[in-house]
């Protein structure tokens, strides 16, 4: 297994000069945030403004308006529905992403489903997360899915593979290759999470049990789509995000006098530091 050359892949990020605009660092449209669910789509909306994203839209619930631009005025947020109207409103919105997250508090109603079915309809590089894997797994027909990253932790890969999670820990090597036949891009996370692509398998050596936590998963897949948004291929995008969510944990865990208590949100000033 390979090892992440984070400095090299952080030198692949766009430089901030004096022509840089907020166009320059990516549009990426973060799609989730069902009734009661808000939460998760703020993290990870959140996460990739402190990763460098130039602009950040999120889809949402009409509900969750509101709170989310209350939460983070620097946030495009819209609010739809399924009906063709709604539908027609987002649909320009995702066709000039320049990357599409899905999943964080999307939820597993007739809104997520469709909202997981509408989006291969759009050619922008993609992270499938949290519920958008669990609707995978509820499909008849399987398929690879092209321009994309998975973002499963254990359980939801033993949901995909039809395995046990316990099958998956003994052989996380096997496990992150046989995902492959999923999507062109894979994190297996967990202790020493695995990237995985058709060619090689990393392994990230950043990170420790502050990532236990809910929301961390969340604002982990903001971080990978603020990087494909930037313009960093799949594989680049998800060793970088995956070491620099890592290293934000370690250096909160150094600079905290105890760690139980902390929350997922105390990273974002690590996020920014670790990546300049």
């Amino acid at each position: 297994m390979k090892k992440i050359d984070s400095r090299e892949l952080l030198q692949k990020l766009p430089p901030l000069t004096k022509e840089s605009n907020k166009y320059s660092f990516g549009h990426v449209v973060i799609i989730g945030g069902n009734v009661g669910y808000a939460g998760a789509v703020k993290l990870c909306a959140q996460a990739a403004l402190r990763s460098g994203s130039g602009l950040v839209t999120v889809l949402t619930r009409q509900e969750n308006v509101s709170s989310i631009v209350s939460t983070r005025a620097e946030l495009m947020v819209r609010g739809f529905d399924t009906q063709t109207s709604g539908i027609n409103q987002a649909r320009p919105i995702l066709e000039k992403a320049d990357a599409i997250v899905i999943g964080p508090g999307l939820g597993r109603d007739e809104w997520a489903n469709h909202i997981c079915s509408m989006i291969e309809d759009f050619t922008a590089p993609k992270v499938l997360d949290a519920d958008a894997l669990w609707n995978l797994c509820q499909r008849s027909e399987k398929q690879r899915y092209q321009n994309a990253i998975i973002t499963p932790h254990f359980g939801e890969a033993a949901r995909l593979l039809n395995c046990t999670s316990e099958e998956i820990r003994k052989d996380k090597k096997e496990a992150a290759k046989s995902l492959l036949q999923i999507s062109e891009c894979v994190v297996l996370k967990g202790d020493h999470s695995l990237i995985a692509n058709d060619q090689d398998i990393y392994e990230n050596d950043t990170g420790n049990s502050i990532l236990a936590m809910a929301g961390t998963g969340d604002i982990l897949a903001g971080i990978i789509g603020s990087f494909l948004g930037q313009g960093l291929s799949l594989t680049e995008a998800t060793c970088l995000g995956t070491w620099v969510h890592g290293k934000a944990s370690d250096l909160l865990r150094e600079n905290t006098r105890g760690i139980r208590g902390s929350i997922a949100s105390d990273l974002f000033p690590y996020i920014q530091e670790v990546i300049g």
